[in-house]
């Protein structure tokens, strides 16, 4: 199988946790990270056709910070953490001074705050997703930029479009105070990953 399209219902489900189960192991890592509560509410998790991606996300002219993460070993793909311009200043005002900030020139910093975040979100559901499969998995240090989505977007999105129709998307709401955020994961696996990673959830 090369395709989510291929998966019955049960190891679609079994996907499907991982949201949930990525969430879990989140929520701990992101209070510690931020120093007060920070809640996260149930995921949504769908799959999502490669041509569809940017009409459901509508964010191709919005101001993204992206947070890419490459996985290797058993497991290989791309995950992608995407939060927008407001998102981003609130974890960058609520984890350092607040100020006026160009997010297109962050300093070192703040580059690294987010790329840590991105590391907490992505590294969750990628030790889900390796005990749910029982695949080894290495993770990269993350990629971190700052631009317009549909250029954060366009590089998976063209190396990975003849891999599957289908990309898994994970939507979250984060609370911080009064204030709710979307933050976004996407997850490409490689062919050969994609292929062994539905043959175990049919297993």
């Amino acid at each position: 199988m090369e395709n989510y399209a291929e998966l019955d219902n049960v190891a679609k489900d079994i996907l499907k946790e991982l949201g949930n189960i990525g969430t879990g192991n989140a929520v701990a890592s992101l209070a510690v990270m931020m120093e007060h509560p920070f809640e996260v509410g149930i995921p949504m998790v769908r799959f999502v056709k490669y041509q569809d991606v940017f009409r459901e996300l509508d964010i191709q002219e919005d101001v993204q910070a992206g947070i890419l993460i490459r996985v290797f070993g058993e497991l290989k793909g791309m995950f992608l953490f995407l939060m927008d311009e407001a998102f981003t200043r609130a974890v960058l005002d609520g984890m350092l001074e607040k100020k006026e900030r160009n997010l297109t020139s962050l300093d070192e910093m703040e580059r690294s705050v987010l790329s840590e975040l991105g590391n907490i979100m992505c590294g969750s559901y990628i030790r889900a997703l390796s005990q749910v499969t029982g695949m080894e998995t290495d993770v990269s240090v993350p990629d971190m930029c700052v631009d317009m989505g549909g250029a954060i977007l366009g590089v998976p999105l063209a190396r990975h479009i003849k891999v599957s129709d289908d990309v898994l998307l994970i939507e979250n709401v984060f609370r911080m105070g009064e204030a709710s955020f979307v933050g976004r994961i996407l997850f490409w696996p490689e062919r050969e990953s994609m292929s062994a990673m539905l043959n175990k959830l049919r297993e």
